[in-house]
């Protein structure tokens, strides 16, 4: 990737020293409004909505502007954006992932917000502290976040009906999962107790810090998957799966656990503040499940992360992009986003109105873990690493490779690309 990225940034390099020769003049305004336009690029149809009804209200403060949101499907999103920044035909400000950032500041794709930052009076003591240094580098802000997430444990309350179980509280713990996960399944129905998917964000991250353990170290230089307590938080799922309270993993790629678990096939279902919408808009799961906080281990541990807006470099309106982009994470888009139920607004202050949008759950939960909350892991090049975690882990899930053996090959290929971050 990054072979790549030094192509792509000496385009970025030129397509921006382009754009800055044109300004942002008349000459770049529609000719027949006379208005100056923008592109907002996302990857969500279901967040299209909230997002329109975002852009409607700067529209309004700013009468000069218009601004076109675009959706490209998360499969083509990243390849897009990269390619379409690198020829300075890319969007004027979009959806960005503190994962992804650090090739884009690093090949001067996308600007610092800070000059836009201060001129709005945003605080940026209003924002999730964890969240902020995602998107900074080298004491400059390149985004901050528009909302953010935890992870929550969703169960079926139906199916815990069924088997006369209590429901999931608070005060679970791993023990209490282990042991109704196994009461729940019931293979003549095809029901399992909970689904065990490879998923990092959702699933064994926060398992890892519930151990004690950690994913890359304070430092950045390390992996920490090779750690006795990493190894325990990954061997939480391979048990799972072994056990036979999950499905296994033809099933979980036949039929993802999301799909399995909203079609009453799975009890419980480790996973983020971002299905509460999808779950409330359907008939199923909108009357049958609920979520309460995630179940303790070693500790209490949750993954927060949350998606931030860039402007690009190459826009052709430099600034009324990056006015844009921090109003697009600014108090009032948080708002909006908070009260269609949409995501989970970043703006301190705007969070209740989540919770409230959907009653029928215990949405507060996802709130009550903040203190418990640490950051999605991050480097220079995540990608390095990160895309080899299910390559690497799938033989322990699948019962091939012991678990330690395969944390440690990916603590060995994490360590190699951290390595090459440093040189």
């Amino acid at each position: 990737m990054s072979t790549k990225w030094t192509a792509v940034s000496l385009l970025a390099a030129a397509a921006l020293t382009l754009s800055a020769c044109g300004g942002t003049t008349s000459e770049t305004a529609d000719p027949g409004t006379g208005k100056i336009q923008l592109t907002y690029a996302i990857f969500s149809t279901d967040q299209q909505p909230a997002m329109e009804k975002v852009v409607d209200a700067f529209e309004k403060g700013n009468p000069g502007i218009d601004v076109a949101v675009q959706v490209i499907p998360w499969t083509d999103y990243w390849t897009t954006l990269q390619n379409s920044a690198a020829g300075g035909t890319g969007p004027d400000v979009a959806w960005m992932l503190g994962s992804k950032i650090a090739p884009y500041v690093d090949g001067g794709a996308i600007q610092p917000l800070d000059e836009a930052i201060s001129a709005s009076g945003t605080a940026l003591k209003a924002y999730p502290q964890q969240l902020l240094p995602l998107f900074e580098r080298d004491g400059k802000t390149y985004a901050l976040p528009k909302d953010f997430d935890t992870i929550g444990l969703w169960y079926n309350k139906a199916l815990f009906d069924a088997a006369k179980l209590p429901y999931p509280n608070a005060d679970w713990t791993w023990d209490d999962v282990v042991k109704n996960a196994k009461a729940l399944t019931d293979g003549d129905k095809g029901v399992y107790g909970i689904a065990a998917p490879v998923e990092a964000q959702a699933g064994y991250y926060n398992t890892i810090h519930q151990a004690g353990g950690h994913v890359i170290s304070p430092d950045g230089k390390s992996s920490g998957f090779g750690q006795p307590a990493s190894i325990d938080g990954l061997r939480f799922w391979t048990d799972l799966i072994k056990s036979g309270s999950s499905p296994d993993l033809k099933s979980l790629s036949d039929t993802e656990a999301v799909a399995q678990f909203m079609g009453g096939k799975i009890a419980m279902y480790y996973s983020g503040s971002f299905y509460a919408h999808r779950f409330a808009q359907d008939a199923y799961t909108s009357k049958n499940v609920d979520v309460t906080e995630l179940p303790a281990g070693v500790k209490e541990a949750t993954v927060i992360n949350g998606l931030g807006n860039v402007a690009l470099a190459s826009s052709k309106h430099p600034q009324e992009a990056a006015k844009l982009a921090v109003f697009l994470s600014g108090e009032q888009a948080s708002r909006i986003q908070s009260e269609t139920g949409t995501v989970l607004g970043s703006y301190t202050g705007t969070q209740q109105a989540w919770v409230e949008a959907a009653p029928q759950f215990n949405l507060k939960a996802f709130l009550d873990q903040l203190p418990n909350a640490v950051v999605y892991p991050v480097s220079k090049n995540t990608d390095a690493w990160s895309s080899r975690e299910g390559e690497l882990l799938t033989p322990a899930w699948n019962g091939e490779q012991p678990v330690e053996e395969a944390a440690k090959a990916l603590a060995t290929a994490m360590d190699e690309a951290l390595a090459q971050e440093q040189q």
